[in-house]
């Protein structure tokens, strides 16, 4: 782990998200769940409910939730409940992690064109130093080049729309 002499995990989390964030010109909102120790619970379920309300999207991404990794399930499952509990007013979009590894069963609905915006991709993801990139990176790399062919461009993130939701085109990337 990368967090350097006397920080603890998540204080090295928070400042890797932060960040990368800072990469991707995008703010940090933190929910209180910690990697591998994620809660689900009715104070949790409204905690991250309020979160959103208070942010008030247009559009949510979230995990896919059949997934293997346990905290992929639960923010997913944090996501979708609060959707459903704000009345379904934001277009909720499930992306992919890493298909076959972590994602599985995942049919996108529709892209986004990476090609241009890759390299600010990698950064955003390195900058995640304690998630150890140099392992990860490559198959994601692989997954964006499958997705690209699969939907007429170099590089793409795919994702599946959720039924009900009110339809929302996703942001064009620059």
């Amino acid at each position: 782990m990368a967090c350097g002499k006397g920080r603890r995990p998540s204080q090295c989390a928070y400042a890797e998200a932060s960040k990368a964030c800072q990469i991707l010109t995008a703010r940090p909102v933190y929910a209180g769940q910690l990697n591998g120790h994620a809660v689900l619970d009715s104070a949790h379920f409204d905690e991250y409910r309020k979160i959103l309300e208070v942010e008030r999207p247009d559009v949510v991404l979230t995990q896919w939730p059949i997934d293997n990794h346990r905290d992929h399930r639960a923010t997913s499952a944090l996501t979708y409940d609060a959707w459903v509990q704000m009345g379904r007013r934001f277009a909720l979009y499930y992306y992919e992690v890493s298909n076959g590894e972590d994602t599985l069963q995942f049919s996108p609905t529709h892209y986004v064109d990476i090609t241009k915006t890759e390299p600010r991709k990698r950064a955003a993801c390195y900058a995640h130093a304690s998630a150890t990139p140099d392992r990860f990176y490559d198959l994601q790399d692989h997954v964006a080049k499958f997705r690209g062919i699969e939907s007429g461009y170099k590089r793409a993130e795919a994702f599946i729309l959720q039924v009900q939701s009110p339809y929302q085109a996703l942001p064009t990337i620059s």
